[in-house]
């Protein structure tokens, strides 16, 4: 079994859904609904590649971030939901070298009414998160931390505009 240790020089380990929910949030308006999240377009991270951003990673980050939020009143897994966030992940491109690491992530949020299955809201949001030397010696944890802060900032720039809604 592999493990990130031990492969530090080599590669990466998967982002963490901890790491990417947002400490803070300014929001306009909170939502008396529920909120069933799902996520695609992510990849899982390969114990010899480089760190990557998973579905399950970013969907448990972002049902976390929108109960911490209070954005909408809570995320429900299975049905009974008043809405459906749908988010996919469009494009990452992540460096293959270098001091700083530069993750620029494009993701599109689609808002939809869950009983009448219409889509009430669709955004395009592209954020861009800077690991430096500083952050990690290794290229690999900074590979992690910069997509981690990717997400963080996209997570945090969604419940935003989410929050300025009027449902």
């Amino acid at each position: 079994m592999f493990n990130c240790t031990y492969l530090l020089f080599l590669s990466g380990c998967a982002a963490r859904a901890s790491r990417m929910i947002p400490s803070s949030y300014d929001l306009m308006s909170k939502h008396p609904y529920t909120v069933r999240v799902e996520t695609v377009g992510g990849r899982e991270t390969h114990p010899l590649w480089n760190s990557q951003i998973s579905d399950s990673a970013f969907t448990e980050a972002l049902s976390n971030a929108l109960v911490q939020s209070g954005v909408f009143a809570a995320v429900v897994k299975g049905e009974g939901t008043d809405y459906f966030l749908d988010v996919t992940v469009l494009y990452y491109d992540q460096p293959v070298i270098g001091l700083d690491f530069d993750i620029n992530i494009k993701t599109m949020w689609e808002l939809s009414k869950a009983h009448e299955f219409k889509r009430i809201w669709t955004d395009t949001i592209s954020t861009t998160y800077r690991a430096k030397l500083g952050d990690a010696l290794f290229a690999s944890e900074r590979l992690q931390k910069a997509n981690e802060g990717a997400v963080r900032v996209n997570i945090q720039e969604g419940i935003k505009r989410l929050s300025r809604l009027q449902l």
